[in-house]
């Protein structure tokens, strides 16, 4: 579908109420396939774009910011005439769709933040590089294959620019800020993640607590996505 300058590309399945699905880092649409059919097939209509400069989606080689990101996914939705959605991000697209919420309040019914980073550290982006070398061991050897051929697809100077507006993004100061209910689940073996800053946004949404994924590193959306559907599932049913 034509989105401004970018012929972007996406996938779909079901119907019902509206959840869309934003890819981390580097990857693409392609990363939900353990997560889109089944959400479907529970009754819904599941969208997962690739953000531009990443899949097949053609972009600016230096990159895009949170806030340009979050631009890009809202005037993408509008292009769809997408009604209000529940938005499911993982790692850096936990960032992007608090800030959707955050400028465009009425494209955002719920918030699923999965391994959500953004933390406020002078050294925000070494400590994820030691935390994700720290999960390469934790991970299924299938992930490795398939997150390999996206960063060869997106280039290294665009993730690498990605990733460095990434760090220069804070979302704590959005909470005060986010009107629709959201969750945040975190596996018990992110070593990315600190989990103080993933209690702060669980109680910046309104949550008592991280919503835990027993057993799961970084990715738990790709090797745990039994329980992290469920879990999705299980706040979006919650709120009716």
């Amino acid at each position: 579908m034509r989105v401004g300058e970018w012929d972007v590309r996406y996938r779909e399945a079901g119907d019902g109420p509206s959840i869309v699905l934003v890819h981390g880092l580097g990857v693409s649409a392609d990363y939900w396939w353990r997560n889109g059919p089944p959400l479907a097939a529970a009754g819904f209509r599941v969208l997962a774009p690739d953000l531009p400069g990443f899949g097949r989606t053609k972009g600016p080689e230096a990159g895009l910011s949170v806030t340009q990101q979050a631009t890009a996914l809202r005037e993408w939705t509008e292009a769809l005439a997408l009604p209000a959605a529940t938005f499911v991000g993982h790692s850096l697209s936990c960032q992007t769709i608090l800030q959707l919420a955050v400028e465009w309040p009425d494209r955002v019914t719920g918030l699923v933040l999965a391994a959500p980073t953004g933390e406020p550290a002078r050294h925000r982006l070494l400590h994820q590089a030691v935390g994700l070398l720290l999960d390469i061991p934790r991970e299924s050897p299938r992930l490795a294959v398939e997150v390999a051929t996206a960063y060869l697809l997106a280039g290294p100077r665009r993730i690498w620019r990605t990733w460095n507006l990434g760090g220069k993004h804070d979302p704590l100061p959005l909470l005060p800020r986010v009107t629709a209910p959201g969750i945040v689940l975190l596996g018990t073996r992110d070593p990315v993640v600190p989990h103080d800053f993933a209690r702060s946004l669980a109680h910046g949404l309104g949550q008592p607590d991280i919503t835990w994924i027993q057993d799961a590193a970084h990715a738990l959306i790709f090797t745990h996505a039994d329980a992290f559907n469920a879990a999705v599932l299980d706040f979006i049913g919650t709120r009716g």
